[in-house]
């Protein structure tokens, strides 16, 4: 941590708290739209909304790289503070709250997927060669312990004070708020075309430009690879607050252990709480043994946990065997996920950080859809039908994935050589 500058410690320390507030209630908006609505609306409006952000992470991406980013990332957080207030005070199952609710909640999304994309420029602005190889497992076991103490918080207080919950949010977005004014740094807008900067009043360039700029990254193999097979496999995770949350809660039957009721929410929340504690215990072993193994082999055997870990979730409804297929998918997980952060970093050109971080972030609400849709599909799939569709999809993620690391590492050997 000492080698860190202090633009990488605010950021993960602000994440860190900005993840455990949000993981308290955003994992369980598809239920809190089920129980204010119903199933069908839940899914339908989640799925829109991600369709809408698609088209927004892409101007996103031009707007990081034309605009001062800490000017640019304090009003996102402007806007996310006052997007979690109105929450706060219209959850509700009268109509026109539901209604304030829903637009409210659409701009929190909205902001969250434009600052997203930001914030990952702004830390791999911040990353030099000495913290290069472990910035990515820090970040990621700080994510996960956040993401713990979140679903705990947010199970707890599902059936109590949802309102309060959203409070706390505003409250730590605030404060969040105040610590990037204080302690991230100015710095310059930039323009990286040069007649885009001379001409910033013709609109045509600047379209051409903007539109020039995905063209360099989509025509990237190797780094479309690793984002299209990385999409989907989240997919497999965002899918635990979607399709397998409300079907826990319909399906789930409720046990006692140790005169304590666990329901399907409970049941959801210890599958969340299992896949941190395992990141938590099992870091050091996994960092030491496993991922100083040749990568391509490790990604291998991470992905291979990965997919049977989350297609076993996706149909099984007894504590013990969820438990376990869980730990399974968390192992795939440590092994894979940090591998990505790593070759992601080291595929992106650091003068289009902005543009690669914009579709990264694209990726992520792809992902997001295929979970969304998973809420659809399972109104008229059976957990069967529902675990070939997981499978199927993780498999495809797998192969990508997989493929552009093998070619990444093919290029960078042929260039030593």
């Amino acid at each position: 941590m000492k080698k860190m500058s202090i633009t990488l410690k605010v950021r993960l320390i602000c994440s860190f708290f900005e993840n455990l507030i949000t993981m308290a209630f955003l994992p369980f908006m598809a239920l809190y739209l089920s129980d204010m609505v119903n199933q069908t609306f839940s899914g339908v409006f989640l799925f829109m909304l991600v369709l809408l952000n698609f088209p927004i992470s892409m101007i996103s991406g031009h707007i990081i790289e034309r605009f001062p980013k800490k000017r640019t990332l304090l009003i996102y957080q402007v806007i996310l503070c006052i997007s979690l207030l109105t929450m706060a005070v219209t959850i509700s199952n009268q109509l026109i709250f539901i209604i304030l609710f829903c637009i409210a909640y659409s701009i929190f999304s909205i902001s969250s997927g434009m600052a997203q994309p930001l914030i990952d420029t702004i830390i791999m602005d911040a990353i030099t060669p000495e913290v290069e190889h472990y910035i990515y497992k820090v970040s990621y076991w700080l994510t996960n312990v956040a993401v713990a103490c979140g679903a705990f918080i947010g199970g707890t207080m599902y059936s109590l004070n949802k309102s309060a919950l959203f409070f706390i949010a505003f409250v730590i977005f605030t404060l969040v708020l105040f610590a990037l004014y204080i302690w991230i740094p100015n710095d310059q807008s930039y323009v990286s075309n040069a007649e885009e900067k001379e001409m910033p009043l013709n609109h045509t360039r600047s379209l051409k430009g903007f539109l020039h700029q995905y063209q360099i990254v989509l025509k990237d193999k190797i780094y479309m690879y690793l984002i299209i097979g990385s999409s989907i496999l989240i997919m497999g995770e965002l899918s635990t607050s979607s399709y397998i949350s409300i079907r826990l809660k319909q399906e789930f039957e409720t046990i006692s252990l140790f005169h304590i009721h666990i329901d399907g929410v409970r049941m959801y929340s210890i599958l969340i709480m299992t896949n941190t504690i395992v990141v938590i215990v099992l870091t050091y072993f996994i960092s030491k043994y496993i991922l100083k193994m040749n990568n391509e082999k490790a990604l291998l055997i991470g992905l291979i946990l990965y997919v049977i870990g989350y297609s076993g979730i996706t149909y099984l409804n007894e504590l013990s065997l969820l438990i376990i297929f869980m730990i399974i998918a968390t192992f795939g997980e440590m092994i894979y996920s940090p591998i990505f952060g790593e070759q992601r970093y080291k595929v992106i050109p650091a003068d289009k950080r902005g543009t690669y971080s914009a579709v990264n972030a694209l990726s992520f609400h792809f992902a997001n859809l295929l979970a969304r849709f998973g809420i659809i599909l399972g109104v008229f799939l059976n957990a069967v039908g529902m675990t070939f569709y997981m499978f199927v999809l993780l498999m495809v993620g797998s192969f990508l994935l997989y493929g552009g690391v093998r070619q990444f590492n093919g290029k960078a050997l042929i260039k030593q050589k």
